[in-house]
């Protein structure tokens, strides 16, 4: 009986070698997965900075070309901190509040350009703040917002963001009066729109993730919706 035990152990072992090995190999190409989103998801990142830094200069542009000096004093001042945030080095995912703080600097130079032809409403949900998002997420929509609807528009401007939870999942919209080009908004040339955004998150996200744009008689609203996830503090 010995002869078979021992021969029942080594094929035992052999097989549990066999399946280590698997999993060695299983493991490995995770890793190697896993390391070629990060690749991609920092390229997607980085095309997206010299894309706001560049409006944001246009804007303080507009304001020197007017002689509003103490309005170009402010928004540089914004813009001192807008440069702060984007050259900080970043997780992939930041705090909802953080994403809106940075945002908001750049709200402040638009608005001291437009003056009150710009009206801001900003509507956050307190059970949707502590959730984590795609840095420069935001930032791109709201961006966007004035680049294709609000940028040369007449008369009043309009901006709306709003946060919203929903159960497990976490819905941000951006809203403008502007008369957007569908075509435009959705895609940009140089890969810093919403195509980028979306890819992002999927990228992050296991679960289901939506990034869409409606235009409405009266609006165009930007949408994304992905899963609630907490900060630490949570």
């Amino acid at each position: 009986m010995i002869p078979i035990i021992a021969l029942v152990i080594l094929s035992i072992l052999k097989l549990l070698e066999k399946e280590f090995d698997y999993l060695q190999m299983e493991n490995m190409q995770i890793q190697l997965e896993t390391q070629l989103h990060q690749m991609e998801y920092l390229q997607l990142s980085q095309q997206i900075r010299p894309h706001f830094l560049f409006n944001s200069l246009n804007a303080m542009m507009s304001l020197a070309r007017l002689n509003k000096n103490e309005d170009l004093i402010q928004s540089m001042e914004k813009f001192s901190l807008f440069l702060r945030y984007q050259n900080k080095d970043k997780e992939s995912l930041v705090p909802f509040e953080k994403e809106l703080e940075h945002t908001k600097n750049y709200l402040a130079i638009q608005q001291l350009r437009f003056g009150k032809k710009l009206e801001i409403d900003i509507a956050i949900d307190g059970h949707a703040t502590q959730t984590l998002l795609p840095p420069y997420t935001l930032q791109t929509f709201v961006e966007n917002a004035f680049k294709h609807g609000l940028e040369n528009k007449r008369g009043e401007k309009k901006l709306q963001i709003d946060l919203q939870r929903k159960g497990n999942w976490v819905v941000l919209k951006v809203m403008d009066n502007g008369e957007t080009e569908a075509n435009k908004y959705l895609t940009e040339g140089d890969g810093t729109g919403m195509e980028n955004i979306r890819k992002r998150m999927e990228l992050l996200f296991e679960l289901h993730t939506e990034v869409s744009m409606k235009r409405k008689p009266e609006w165009t609203e930007v949408k994304a919706i992905w899963p609630y996830t907490p900060g630490e503090s949570q």
